[in-house]
């Protein structure tokens, strides 16, 4: 069928379900004293515990795993107009867990849930319209509700999106530039969130400025959300501050922006971080977001290859090859960048 996206495509509608480990993790020491609040709570009908007593008894935390239960529970919290309760309860539906596998109540609940608002069941809706499941195919719905998951900054949204426009499906113009934008977006986020490794790893495919991608697959939130490295970076951090320099000179997920890339990889070779300061050495060599400066090149390429960076060696030993400069003569080129 056109359109289909492979095995996320198949797997989106359990996206929420990462809930689950969170919910495990939360438990820690005090167990029963938590899981004892959770039931007291859901019984006196309070539906964001009803939602998360279900969580844990679909994933087994703290009591005995019982899908029918948690089915049951996600069913009163939906029933009040619980969000991600809806949205749980379609998936369920919709494999046949817990319940008997129905696409038409999946569809009902899903799309109460994606009506409300919630993104993971606007891409799952997306997906359903897509694949004509349970409901008559229809690429144009598909793509209004992919869009608004993605817009919201579901990942797995954006890497359905992107690979639409990338193979030119679904009624969209093929369109590498809007599939490289919206894996950009994926790609910054969380590796635990559904979309993120696969958006990378598209990136990573395109190869050339693209390659950077392919070492951070399945990094855990390598780059991560551009606000938390924002954050990081102003608090000193050298590796958001490189990262950044990444993001805003291949335009990954921003809008690209030479100056701002100049200006973090700045910060962070000043620091006497190795990996920017080849960073930064390439750009004043190829005048990307400030002026030409070969001196400058080669004085950053001596810093960072003083700490061994390999970068930095390799690009030396390719200028001292070509009769550029002898890497002998850093120290000198060294002290001078420090004169005032």
């Amino acid at each position: 069928m056109e359109g289909v996206i492979g095995p996320l495509g198949r797997a989106v509608l359990f996206i929420g379900m990462a809930m689950f480990a969170c919910s495990a993790h939360a438990l820690g020491d005090d167990q029963a004293a938590l899981l004892k609040r959770v039931q007291t709570a859901a019984k006196a009908g309070d539906a964001k515990a009803e939602y998360q007593l279900a969580n844990l008894y679909l994933s087994g935390a703290g009591v005995r795993k019982d899908a029918a239960k948690a089915a049951a529970w996600y069913r009163k919290a939906a029933d009040q107009g619980y969000g991600p309760a809806q949205s749980e309860l379609g998936a369920l539906y919709l494999r046949g867990i817990g319940v008997p596998k129905d696409e038409a109540q999946a569809i009902v609940w899903v799309r109460k849930a994606a009506e409300q608002g919630e993104m993971t069941a606007q891409s799952d809706l997306g997906m359903l319209y897509l694949n004509g499941q349970g409901v008559e195919q229809d690429n144009a719905q598909a793509l209004v509700w992919l869009r608004k998951a993605a817009e919201q900054g579901s990942a797995a949204g954006q890497h359905n999106l992107a690979s639409l426009y990338q193979r030119g499906s679904a009624g969209l113009a093929k369109d590498d530039d809007e599939a490289k934008r919206w894996y950009g977006k994926a790609a910054l986020q969380d590796r635990s969130q559904l979309g993120v490794s696969q958006s990378r790893m598209a990136l990573c495919l395109y190869r050339r400025e693209y390659e950077v991608w392919c070492s951070e697959a399945e990094s855990p939130g390598a780059f991560g959300p551009v606000e938390d490295l924002v954050a990081a970076a102003e608090r000193g951090d050298t590796q958001a501050q490189t990262r950044l320099g990444d993001i805003y000179g291949k335009g990954i997920g921003v809008q690209k922006d030479e100056a701002q890339s100049f200006n973090w990889y700045g910060k962070a070779a000043t620091a006497g971080y190795a990996p920017a300061q080849t960073r930064l050495g390439y750009l004043y060599s190829t005048g990307v977001g400030v002026a030409k400066d070969e001196d400058a090149s080669i004085a950053w390429y001596c810093e960072a290859a003083a700490q061994g960076y390999r970068g930095a060696l390799t690009n030396l030993e390719i200028l001292r090859t070509y009769g550029l400069f002898d890497p002998k003569e850093c120290p000198t080129r060294r002290a001078l960048r420090a004169t005032p």
